[in-house]
């Protein structure tokens, strides 16, 4: 598990790279799933690129598969866009699932979307190159790119958390799995002398 410093660590270099051109937000325990965090970069143009954040657990894992086929009618990676509107695009939800990442060790975790707009891409090389997603997460590992609604461009951000409120956010969920772990012991202690 990474600690506080690791993290300050990661989001300063992510930020070289993402600061200069986008403007970064990030999705804390993303469909209630502790951990489940993701990283939102909204580019001067519009276009939001969605990636999971570097402290997120797939970072730490063997990525098997990343499957964009989120039901039996529905599969992501099956965009076919047209015209200058971008005729095809499907449309999602902060909460709409982007896809299904499956680790060699069994564990599965969804990822969202994490704004409201028009899909207009999945990062197809995810397919044949899973690991990319933990191994290049803020370039190549990309999940998608969403273009919100031109009148929501300039809110779609409003929502999400800054960097210095998603380590604020982490420092407290470490600090609560901390007592949480120390009630559990002391339980199980009483438990065991009883």
């Amino acid at each position: 598990m990474l600690t506080l410093e690791d993290l300050r660590d990661i989001n300063v270099q992510q930020g070289k790279l993402l600061d200069r051109y986008y403007n970064v937000r990030h999705v804390a325990d993303a469909g209630k799933v502790e951990g489940n965090d993701q990283t939102v970069a909204q580019h001067h143009n519009g276009l939001c690129v969605i990636m999971i954040h570097p402290s997120h657990p797939i970072c730490s894992k063997t990525v098997q598969n990343v499957d964009f086929k989120i039901s039996v009618n529905c599969d992501r990676s099956e965009i076919v866009l047209s015209g200058k509107k971008k005729r095809g695009a499907q449309f999602v939800n902060p909460n709409s699932k982007l896809c299904n990442v499956t680790c060699t060790d069994g564990t599965s975790y969804i990822l969202y979307c994490g704004v409201r707009g028009k899909l207009l891409e999945v990062n197809d090389n995810l397919k044949s190159s899973p690991q990319l997603i933990a191994q290049r997460c803020d370039s190549d590992g990309y999940i998608a790119i969403i273009q919100p609604k031109k009148e929501e461009e300039k809110t779609v951000l409003k929502d999400l958390l800054t960097e210095e409120d998603f380590i604020r956010h982490s420092q407290i969920r470490a600090s609560n799995k901390h007592e949480l772990d120390d009630i559990i012991e002391s339980d199980s202690k009483r438990l065991c002398q009883s």
